[in-house]
Order: structure tokens, then C-alpha cells, then sequence
């Protein structure tokens, strides 16, 4: 079966259909009633006998009635293939919730010597993602892509012209992350990633990876959002601590400084890195950031353990970034722990107080 541009498909192995754009070697573009442009091959299709309208994909209408309809499609109801178990209460201290959603660049030489990049989406995690995908052009919202994309699969999801780099600002990703049966959730990715012309077309940036055969440039979406997250978090908490800072300045002076709680059932565990390690320039970022979250797991069990009353750890302001991660691990893993900012008076904003009993 021959296909060519304006042809109405259908996907053989996904829900829906829309009209071929493009034909690139192998692969066949088609846009679907949503205005996204999917890629697929020609096994993956099948010709609908309809006319193509010539309006707008935003605005084509076509009348379900000109599809022909199938045994299966007029079954209404179908029988779930599974169910949910909610009776499941195994241990989920072990599940893996880290995320690790990249996105990639490929430069292909095209006939008429010219270059385009393909653009990729890769699911390097456990989890499940919905995603929508969007370029941003004089502000104006351009759909790309939309779906389903499984734990550790990668899509392909348009292909850009190096004269039309110029014309794009940032790239747009919303994501859900889910997994079939018990997981523990994950909160929702927002972020739009800055394009650069220049950097984009500068081959040097392009390396080896263990996801394709040719060269890629390779962006780390989710931690790419982390650190613009935690950077948000620094700036609200230096506010925080401007504006309290004033407050204590206009405060009348205390004969005595304030002591420290000295409660037995109260306990003092200091997270700064030089505390921890002797030479912390021998450690990456990242695994420095590993022992501070130990220690803080471990002493945070052991307080459980030997019934604490209260727990205080002292992480200082810096980036912000350790006060999150804590914040996130006492969410996810002790939902049931109240926590909050430990005494300005005493530790500034860099300590936060978990209570352990009520």
C-alpha cells in the first residue's frame, strides 16, 4: 500500500488516526485532530478512504461517520483485563521513586545538504509518564506531541530545520508520572527549556551516549526543573529570612542571650557537610548531598527508635537545596511526622524540627 501527503490514516497499534504532513525516508509524520504531529512507519498504518478537508488542523472536522467502523469499535462496553488490588499492603520501603526524564538532540544531514535535529523524549525512570509537549514561538503555544510514554522507552517526537531554531524560544514539557498498582506518587513536572541556536548547532556539543547509536545532545529535564525548583526555594527563603531578619532587628534587646533547648528528649544532629567528612572537595556535589541524606535517615530511625520526643537538624540556608530534599524524604517516607523551621532565635532558618510523639 502506497501513502503520500494529505492521506487520512489510521494507527494500527494506538487509538486514532489524522492526515500525513510529511514523508521523510522511512518515516511518515501525521497530524492528528489535536494538531500534534506524530511519527510512524508504514507498517504502523492504515489508509481511511475519506477526503482530506483543507482547513486548519484546528479547525478540520470530520464526521464520524465517514470512518468505517469496525466489530470491535461498535462494543461499547469491554471487560477489564485487570484490576486494581486493593487489598495490597506490602512494604514499599524499597520502591524506587527517583525520575530521570531527558530530552535529546540528533543533527541529521538531509540530501539537499542542509541540517535538521531530531528531537527526543527519554523515559530513563521506573515510572510511567503522560506528557505534552509544546515549542513557544513570539509567545504564541505550538503543540509538538502528546501520550504515554513507559518506563525506560524513548520517542521520537518532530524534527526541527536549523533555519527554524531561530524562530523557536523555549520547549514546554508537562508531565504525570504513574505507575500500575501501588506506587508512591510523584508531584507533576512543569518546565520550559531555553533554546539555543548557537549552542544546538554547535557540533562539539554533541557526544556519545548510551541511548543512541549517532552523537546527541542530551538535556536533563527533571533535574533541569530540580535545580530551578530548589532555586525558586532559595530565593522564597531568603525573603523569608530578610523579613524576619527586620523583625528581630526591631525587637527591644533580651537581658541574656537565649540558651538552647537543652531537653533530654530532644536531640541536636548537625547536617553541615565538614561535620560529616574530612575532605568534602573529594566528593561530587551529588554524593555529598548522598551523605547528608544517610545521616540523616540514620539518625532520624535511631531517634525514632529510642523514642525521641524531638529531633533538630541543623542543614543551614545555603542553596536550599538539603532543607528540600528533607522536606521531601519526611513526605514520602514519614507521612505521619510533623515537622517545622526550628527557633529563628536559635538556629536562624537553616535548622527544621521534626516532632516524633505528640
Amino acid at each position: 500500500m502506497t501513502f503520500k501527503k494529505g492521506d487520512r490514516v489510521k494507527f494500527l497499534n494506538d487509538v486514532g488516526g489524522g492526515i500525513i504532513t510529511r514523508i521523510d525516508n522511512k518515516t511518515v509524520y501525521v497530524e492528528t485532530e489535536d494538531g500534534f504531529e506524530v511519527p510512524s512507519t508504514i507498517q504502523q498504518l492504515l489508509k481511511v478512504n475519506v477526503s482530506q478537508a483543507e482547513s486548519s488542523p484546528f479547525t478540520r472536522t470530520v464526521s464520524d461517520a465517514s470512518i468505517p467502523t469496525t466489530e470491535a469499535q461498535t462494543q461499547t462496553i469491554e471487560t477489564p483485563s485487570e484490576y486494581v488490588d486493593l487489598t495490597d499492603d506490602s512494604d514499599d520501603s524499597n520502591i524506587d521513586t527517583s525520575v530521570n526524564i531527558l530530552l535529546a538532540w540528533i543533527a541529521q544531514r538531509k540530501n539537499d545538504g542542509k541540517t535538521a535535529y531530531d528531537l527526543y523524549l527519554i523515559n530513563d525512570c521506573g515510572y510511567n509518564i503522560m506528557y505534552v509537549t509544546a515549542m513557544i514561538k513570539d509567545a504564541a503555544y505550538r503543540g509538538i506531541q502528546a501520550g504515554m510514554l513507559e518506563s525506560d522507552t524513548t520517542i521520537h517526537l518532530t524534527q526541527i530545520p536549523t533555519e527554524d531554531l531561530k524562530l523557536i524560544s523555549s520547549i514546554r514539557f508537562d508531565i504525570l508520572f504513574f505507575k500500575k498498582g501501588k506506587y508512591l506518587p510523584q508531584e507533576p513536572m512543569r518546565y520550559e527549556l531555553k533554546t539555543d541556536e548557537f549552542f544546538l548547532c554547535d557540533p562539539v556539543n554533541y557526544v556519545s551516549t548510551a541511548y543512541f547509536e549517532e552523537k546527541a545532545l542530551i538535556y536533563n529535564i527533571s533535574e533541569e526543573y530540580l535545580m530551578s525548583e530548589i532555586e525558586n526555594v532559595a530565593v522564597d527563603v531568603q525573603k523569608q529570612f530578610e523579613k524576619q531578619k527586620k523583625q528581630i532587628d526591631a525587637t527591644p534587646p533580651t537581658p541574656e542571650l537565649p540558651k538552647k533547648n537543652t531537653d533530654p528528649e530532644t536531640e541536636e544532629v548537625d547536617l553541615h557537610i565538614e561535620q560529616l567528612v574530612d575532605n568534602p572537595k573529594a566528593f561530587t556535589p551529588a554524593e555529598l548531598l548522598e551523605i547528608q541524606m544517610g545521616h540523616f535517615k540514620g539518625t532520624l530511625e535511631e531517634a525514632i527508635r529510642t523514642r525521641k520526643k524531638r529531633i533538630i537538624f541543623i542543614h543551614g540556608v545555603g542553596n536550599g537545596r538539603l532543607r528540600l530534599e528533607i522536606n521531601r524524604a519526611l513526605d514520602k517516607k514519614y507521612p505521619k511526622l510533623r515537622y517545622q523551621d526550628a527557633s529563628f532565635k536559635e538556629y536562624g532558618y537553616g535548622a527544621t524540627m521534626v516532632m516524633l510523639k505528640g
